[in-house]
Order: C-alpha cells, then structure tokens, then sequence
C-alpha cells in the first residue's frame, strides 16, 4: 500500500481528535486488561483456596463460571449483539460502508462489562479483541463531536482501533501495522491519516505505561540468534503452521454455524450456563487449559513439558476456545493463537529432536516463531504479526527467523486458499443479517 499526498487537509482539530482518541483507549483499554487479568487470577485462586472447603472448588468453578458468562451473553445479546466476539469484523464492515456506524454508546459498555464477565472464569479469549472494537468506537464518539466529515470519521475510527491493538499488547508499531494491513481494504492511509495512527498508538501505550508498570506483555526468555540450521527448519515448519492457520480458520467457523444452530433449537441460555459451568469447573481442575493464554505461554517456555502433555494441551484448548468464542460473549482470537503457535513450535521442535537429536537445540525459537507464523495464517496479517511478537517478547534476535517463518506461513496460507478469519467472519454477518431481513420481510 501507497501513502497518498497530503492534498486534503485534515488540519490540527483532527489530529487532536486522533490523540484524545488514544488517550480514551489507553485509560479504558488499560482498564480491561487489569480487569480481566486480575479477575482470571483471583477466580483460579479462589478456586484453589476453596478445594478443600465445604465446597469443592470444581462445584464453585461451575456454579460461578455458568452464572458470569450467562450474564456476559445476556448483556451482549440484549443490548449490542454486534459486541459479540472480537468486534474486529465489525470495525472492518463500518469502514467498508456494509455495516451500521458503530452504536459506541452501546458498545462500549457492553464490550468493557460482559467481555470482563467472561474471562474471569476463564473461557478461551483474548483481550484484544474488545480493545480494538472499543477503539473505534472511542474514535467515533469523538468523531461525532470534533470531525463529523465521513472521511474524518473513518480517520479516526481506524485510529482508534489501531490504539486498542497496541494497549492490549503493549505493541505500538504492532498497533500501527494492524492499520496498514488489517484495515488496508477499508482505511485509505494518507499522510494525515498516517499522523492520526501514530498520535492515538503512542498516546495509548505512554497512558497504558503510566497506569500499569512498563514492561514486555510476554516475558520469556530472550533467545540468542538462530543459525543456519534453525532457518532452514523454520521453512517447513512455517508450512505447516500455514496449514494449520487456514484449518483453525475453518473449525471457528464450523463452531460459530454448529452453535448457532443449537441456539435456534434450544435457546442461547442453555449453551451459555454448559459453557460457563464446563470451563469454570476447569479452571479449578487444569487451569492451562482455560484463559487467554499468555500465562500459559510464560510457563511453557520456563518450564519443559513432555510432548504428550503439549499435545494434550493444544488439542484440549482448541475445544474449548471454540465453545467460548461461539458462546456470543466479547473476545478476541490474537491471544489464545498465540498459545497454540507456541504450542505447535515446541512440538515441531520436539519432534525434530526426536528424530535427529541436537537438530532443534532451543525449542523456545520455535515457539517464538511459531506464534508469529500461526497468527499470520490465519489474520493474513504477517507484519502485524512479526511486529507484535517481537515486541510482546522482547525477541528481537530472532527477526529473520520469524520474518521467514511469516512469509512462509502466509505463502502457504494463500496456497491452500486461506481467506483472512476478519474477511471471513464479516461475510457471515452480512449473510446473517441479510438472511433475517429476509424472514422479516416474510
């Protein structure tokens, strides 16, 4: 993508309209992110300290999970049904012009309050999501008021999601890339537009810094150069993280169809309190395999795991995000992605030790590479991806290695006729809005 001149001046009043939207976001998206952190710990904690009580932990894990995220569905579906999931496609569809302007004074309550609901007990998601959704709606409240041009607007609804990415993260030239790539279908980046990106991206992450302690979103180890060996592994490696990407993109999707139509039998409230009750209970049983995944990241890089338990996990995961995203509560895909891509780079890496010992010497390369590899097959998004797991780890050794493994990835990704997951999910929404205006009609 091109820059285009600055012919059309957007003047001072949009730029400043740009910075107070990051500053908005920084505050609000900070917020989430202590909200959602500290409340995950607190209910795996209390979980913990309530085994041996009158009431078995797993008990109060169902009862508790069941009871938050029924009220997270309820919330969404009541008031702004479109702050369901991430709200990424939905950022996507406004730009286009194929969805509503974006309802902020709705959304933006209803993003904060049920997407906390929903990941104190627990369920796959990532915090990304709402940030980004809330990110644009902070930018079109202000829209409203300081730059009501259409043009204005969708300036700084970009920006402001932009700003979500990055405070979620802790990543701005992350933030700043998602802008040029993610959005580069519906946001025309002018040097103007350019300016806003940057002034809301820093100013959320210099808020996001001042409120919470600076520091990387993932702090692993950081690992040394990776030599020729380790890049010539990467290649197929990035294949099959290709593979896997376009996959997991099909299987979301399978899962968002599968629970619609329960819900059309049975109603949204059974689904709700099973999902709820089932991963609550597993929060006090195995807690790894339940939240956004960061920690578990943390963990698997600082502590070696036997391959049949990473296995284990990756595959007991991938179901349960499944069932939390298509419960209809706020959350984002980037996060648990990141796990499974970790995942994936220490099983290639084992397996490859297995096979020729001393081959893979540092499986936590891979998994830093893998991470980036996943979320690019399936966002189809490679500098964003490159750029927010460089900087969420701090990896910055390893940049050709996981600027091959994105490349790859991606190539392999467009082969197998992998579509972008935000393309993908915009496109069942536009069906499904056009399928019920249909029976309206009727």
């Amino acid at each position: 993508m091109t820059i285009a001149s600055c012919d059309e001046p957007r003047g001072w009043r949009l730029r400043f309209a740009a910075l107070l939207t990051g500053i908005a976001i920084g505050i609000v998206g900070t917020a989430f992110r202590i909200g959602a952190d500290e409340g995950y710990a607190g209910f795996a904690g209390l979980l913990a300290a309530e085994g041996d009580g009158a009431l078995p932990g797993w008990l109060l894990g169902a009862l508790a999970g069941a009871a938050l995220t029924a009220a997270a569905v309820f919330l969404t579906r009541r008031f702004a049904p479109e702050a369901a999931g991430s709200g990424i496609q939905e950022i996507e569809g406004t730009l286009a012009g194929v969805r509503p302007p974006l309802r902020w004074s709705r959304i933006l309550p209803v993003k904060f309050v049920a997407g906390i609901l929903a990941m104190v007990p627990g369920l796959v998601l990532g915090r990304e999501g709402p940030t980004i959704h809330m990110g644009g709606c902070a930018g079109g409240a202000l829209s409203s008021r300081m730059a009501p041009r259409r043009e204005d607007a969708r300036v700084l609804v970009g920006a402001g999601a932009a700003a979500g990415l990055a405070v979620a993260f802790g990543a701005p030239l992350g933030g700043f890339l998602f802008a040029l790539e993610e959005l580069r279908r519906e946001f025309r980046l002018t040097v103007a537009s350019a300016h806003c990106v940057l002034l809301a991206v820093l100013a959320a992450v210099l808020v996001c810094f001042a409120l919470r302690e600076p520091g990387r979103s993932l702090p692993i180890p950081v690992y040394a150069q990776a030599g020729a060996g380790d890049l010539l592994l990467t290649v197929p490696f990035a294949i099959l993280a290709g593979v896997c990407g376009v996959l997991f993109n099909a299987g979301l999707v399978h899962a968002l169809d599968a629970l619609r139509e329960v819900v059309r039998r049975v109603g949204w409230l059974v689904p709700a309190l099973v999902t709820g009750g089932a991963v609550g209970a597993i929060v006090f049983a195995w807690p790894d395999l339940t939240g956004g995944g960061e920690e578990l990241v943390i963990r698997l890089l600082t502590t070696p795991q036997a391959m049949r338990a990473l296995l284990v996990v990756l595959v007991a995961r991938l179901l349960v995000f499944g069932a939390s995203y298509a419960a209809g509560t706020p959350g984002g895909i980037f996060a648990p992605q990141l796990a499974f891509g970790a995942l994936l780079g220490l099983l290639y890496a084992g397996s490859v030790d297995a096979i020729a010992p001393g081959a893979a010497a540092e499986p936590g390369r891979f998994a830093v590479a893998g991470m980036a590899a996943l979320l690019t097959a399936t966002v189809r998004a490679p500098l964003t991806a490159l750029a927010l797991v460089v900087e969420m780890t701090g990896s910055y050794p390893l940049l050709l290695m996981v600027l091959l493994a994105v490349v790859v990835a991606d190539l392999t990704a467009n082969a197998a006729g992998g579509r972008p997951i935000y393309e993908t999910l915009l496109e069942r929404t536009l069906r499904i809005a056009r399928g019920n205006d249909a029976a309206n009609e009727t």
